[in-house]
């Protein structure tokens, strides 16, 4: 005698831990696509340059200058369209709201060039001033990967400069992206150990 097919129920608990599920997955998704973003908000300082260089040449045209916040978070992005010059606003934090936008007054900002470190040489300043302030800050990258200190060689000044940092997570002060290596959002002993393999390494003339 055949058995008719038992059709499955959905129980209470089996709907309740799929909404909790569905829902860590988006807050996760969410966590990774803003870790990046810009958002901007109704107050900037605008920085400029007019002589920052990539490995002591004119910053190329096209080529993508970002600063960050205290804590890594992405409060300026500009893309180059002289060579050598950039002008970028950077975002200020809005209070109004839970989330860090960017910067609040008189923060240390930090930047890249195509994700490389930069040192900046001034004249001024890299702090964020305050709303509708311009800061003249002028920028020296280096592509020679763990050269953070942007003198075209990886040395022990290097080293220190990432491992006073050790420890750190995006979102906690101290945070800045070139030296997390691997880009898991934190600088651990593995980002340490890629710039020890390039000890000694220099460009190339």
């Amino acid at each position: 005698m055949r058995q008719g097919r038992r059709e499955a129920s959905v129980q209470p608990a089996d709907v309740k831990r799929w909404w909790m599920l569905s829902c860590l997955v988006c807050l996760l998704v969410a966590a990774q696509s803003s870790a990046g973003e810009l958002h901007p908000t109704p107050w900037w300082v605008d920085f400029l340059g007019q002589q920052s260089v990539l490995d002591d040449q004119p910053l190329p045209v096209g080529a993508v200058v970002q600063a960050y916040d205290p804590t890594g978070v992405l409060a300026g992005r500009a893309e180059v369209t002289v060579g050598g010059s950039y002008l970028m606003p950077v975002y200020g934090d809005d209070s109004t709201t839970e989330s860090d936008e960017g910067a609040e007054s008189q923060d240390f900002i930090t930047f890249t060039v195509d994700d490389y470190p930069v040192v900046p040489t001034g004249p001024d300043s890299p702090v964020w001033p305050g709303p509708g302030s311009r800061a003249h800050v002028e920028l020296r990258a280096s592509s020679l990967a763990g050269d953070f200190d942007c003198d075209c060689q990886v040395t022990v000044a290097d080293l220190m400069r990432q491992t006073e940092r050790f420890g750190v997570s995006r979102g906690e002060a101290g945070y800045y992206p070139p030296f997390d290596r691997d880009g898991d959002d934190d600088i651990d002993v593995h980002d340490v150990q890629q710039v020890a393999g390039k000890w000694r390494t220099a460009c190339q003339e």
